[in-house]
């Protein structure tokens, strides 16, 4: 992982096949920043987050996906900035497929929201990176089994979204 790098980064959740959506930018290739929708364990209501995170080395990573890049000009408070007063609330055009808010829902809408406004990700079909980055994460998942010293995070570039250039 390179500095400023976008990933869309799955975690587990407490059922295979379930994942907690973050949008990761890389500080170094083991640090960086998490952006994501949280209810921090169900002890408070949904609301927008930004920290620093360690995420290749989180027990609970799976999956990191490159999506998109910060120009070196800028940093990861510029994304933030595009993306933190995004409602916690499924968005009109999507409740007729979605049932509830969750943090996968939010981490679409600040994707079409990147996309809308040109900058950092790419991204002209967000149904199909979600289905592309499910895909991956649930392999991976089922890849690294469930046993100790079966901490394999896989990282990788996503097919269905880029940096603008």
């Amino acid at each position: 992982m390179e500095r400023n790098e976008v990933y869309a980064a799955l975690t587990e959740a407490e059922l295979a096949g379930k994942f907690h959506w973050i949008i990761y930018v890389a500080k170094g290739k083991r640090t960086g920043h998490k952006i994501h929708a949280t209810t921090n364990g169900n002890t408070t209501p949904w609301q927008f987050e930004a920290k620093s995170w360690d995420g290749p080395s989180s027990v609970a990573a799976v999956a990191f996906l490159k999506i998109g890049h910060i120009a070196d000009d800028a940093d990861y408070s510029h994304l933030v900035r595009c993306v933190e007063d995004i409602p916690m609330s499924i968005p009109e055009n999507q409740r007729a497929r979605e049932s509830k808010f969750t943090c996968r829902v939010w981490f679409k809408e600040a994707i079409r929201t990147l996309n809308e406004i040109g900058l950092f990700v790419k991204c002209d079909d967000v149904d199909a990176l979600e289905a592309e980055l499910i895909q991956k994460t649930s392999a991976a998942q089922y890849l690294r089994g469930g046993g100790e010293g079966s901490r394999k995070v896989l990282t990788a570039v996503a097919k269905k979204a880029e940096a603008w250039s």
